[in-house]
């Protein structure tokens, strides 16, 4: 098995060990940098973002986040049918679920716990901003999602709250932490998950000596783990064997979030989504590269892959008729699950593959797109009680819990939890499991955070899925979509469009 496979708690070589701990994506764009850092706690001037007012007076007496958020909810002396309507997506919403009970509990204040389908609910979130209504008093919202809540007005600034309460932001991963819990220097958000691809493969495949002898015999050298693309290649199109209902691999190619998968290519390939003056850069040969691979990936996936989801790529690896896939951290939770999969304990997890870039690979994986507690503007309820509420999902106890469980998506974004002896039993092998997903963390590239996030990544996705299906060339695609991408630079704003990513590319490398 090669060194980087972490399926048996295996450690990384040390060349892994020094390609990891690069950043060198920033390298791209570095000039534009100069001076823009977010600050440490808020500062700058954000537009739209409103101010958390009432957080004055001293430090709150408690010895853990949550007890501070219990005492400050306390304080606040509140009604005793006080509610808080708290808003996600059906598998983020189980972070408040499963601690649901404790909080009401300990606080008093009851929850009203709603929820859409993925695909739905950032469009009831935005109808929310765009009415003001305060439907929701709090979200869980993907990070990528920051620009254009703030442009609509709906983020708080809790950086007063942050200060006061100490909710311990900086026991969470870096740079994620910076990057997803402020904008335009002030905080507006309170991590809640982790979210980074991973490379799942079936170890108990790739180490059957029968599998070895054939593969060698093909391909002139050992069956490892792949840690190049070309490699990887070679590997999925060996264990694709349709007739016997196995396929190499299966990713996201539905119409919805496919642009991940790209995004993380690009990079990988050398690439980069603007240059120094904010003009798209998706159409460059490691663009090109980028989505020609993914195509020509899609004759080792299902025949009906264009169809494919979370759901169903999950659903592959549990019923066991993929060698592959690249996907976020639950569903190595999912798979893991004896009540819903039949390939329990057959898989390993590594980091995600690259391509090889002037004699060196280099493997990224997509940062993407993490989840934020974000208290909504518009709320009609006491925002420093629901902030509070934040601070006590988010503490290091409660996004454990949330961790752990099969059934949601909340991957480990805390230190605590990826040492949580409680999380290194929820599944055999889940060592291994969350040492690849700190892995594929450190090796990470940032998803897109600025406005017109939504308008950006929708003209990339419909060229990508109209290049699936068609006879089409990929650089006329990305032609297309780095024309519609400057022209939402423009109508946002070059200069505010430029000065915004840069501060979160500086975030990033802080």
């Amino acid at each position: 098995m090669s060194e980087n496979s972490f399926g048996n708690g295996g450690d990384l070589s040390e060349s892994a060990r020094r390609s990891l701990s690069r950043r060198g994506f920033l390298g791209v764009t570095a000039g534009t940098g100069a001076g823009m850092l977010l600050a440490a706690c808020g500062g700058g001037d954000s537009g739209s973002t409103t101010t958390s007012g009432g957080g004055g007076g001293g430090p709150v007496s408690g010895a853990t986040p949550a007890e501070r958020a219990i005492n400050g909810i306390k304080a606040l002396d509140l009604p005793a049918d006080y509610e808080i309507t708290v808003f996600s997506e059906d598998l983020s919403i189980q972070a408040a679920v499963v601690t649901k009970d404790a909080f009401e509990s300990a606080s008093g204040i009851k929850l009203n716990i709603q929820e859409a389908p993925y695909l739905e609910y950032a469009s009831k979130v935005l109808n929310d901003a765009t009415r003001k209504a305060g439907t929701f008093d709090c979200v869980l919202m993907e990070t990528n999602r920051m620009g254009d809540l703030d442009n609509a007005g709906y983020l708080v600034d809790i950086s007063d709250w942050v200060e006061r309460y100490n909710p311990d932001l900086p026991g969470m991963i870096a740079p994620q932490w910076r990057v997803w819990s402020q904008y335009s220097g002030k905080y507006v958000g309170l991590p809640t998950d982790g979210d980074v691809f991973m490379f799942y493969y079936r170890k108990d495949l790739l180490e059957n000596a029968a599998e070895q002898s054939a593969f060698e015999d093909r391909f002139g050298r050992a069956l490892e783990v792949p840690t190049t693309y070309d490699e990887y290649n070679e590997v999925v199109e060996f264990f694709n064997r349709p007739d016997d209902k196995l396929y190499g691999a299966v990713e996201w190619r539905v119409r919805g979030v496919t642009y991940n998968w790209f995004n993380q290519r690009l990079w990988s390939g050398g690439g980069t989504y603007f240059d120094d003056e904010m003009s798209a850069t998706i159409n460059s040969a490691a663009g090109v590269q980028a989505l020609e691979d993914m195509k020509a990936l899609n004759e080792f996936m299902p025949p009906d892959v264009l169809s494919y989801g979370y759901v169903e790529t999950v659903e592959a690896m549990a019923n066991g008729s993929t060698f592959s896939n690249i996907t976020w951290p639950a569903a190595g939770k999912n798979v893991s699950d004896p009540s819903t999969s039949k390939t329990v304990g057959k898989w390993g997890f590594t980091t995600v593959p690259g391509y090889v870039v002037d004699g060196t690979p280099n493997p990224k994986s997509i940062s993407a797109p993490g989840y934020n507690f974000i208290v909504s503007e518009f709320s009609k309820k006491n925002k420093e009680a629901v902030y509070l509420y934040g601070q006590w999902l988010v503490s290091p106890e409660n996004l454990t819990i949330a961790a752990a469980n099969p059934q949601g998506n909340t991957d480990a974004i805390r230190q605590s939890t990826f040492d949580s002896p409680k999380m290194a039993k929820v599944f055999p092998g889940a060592r291994g499991y969350l040492r690849a997903q700190m892995a594929n963390l450190e090796q990470a590239v940032p998803d897109p955070i600025l406005p017109g996030y939504a308008e950006y990544t929708q003209a990339l996705e419909i060229e990508i899925s109209t290049y699936m299906t068609s006879d089409g060339s990929a650089q006329d695609a990305l032609d297309t979509a780095a024309e519609k991408w400057d022209e939402v630079t423009d109508g946002f704003g070059r200069d505010q469009q430029l000065e915004v990513w840069t501060s979160f590319l500086d975030a990033y490398d802080a």
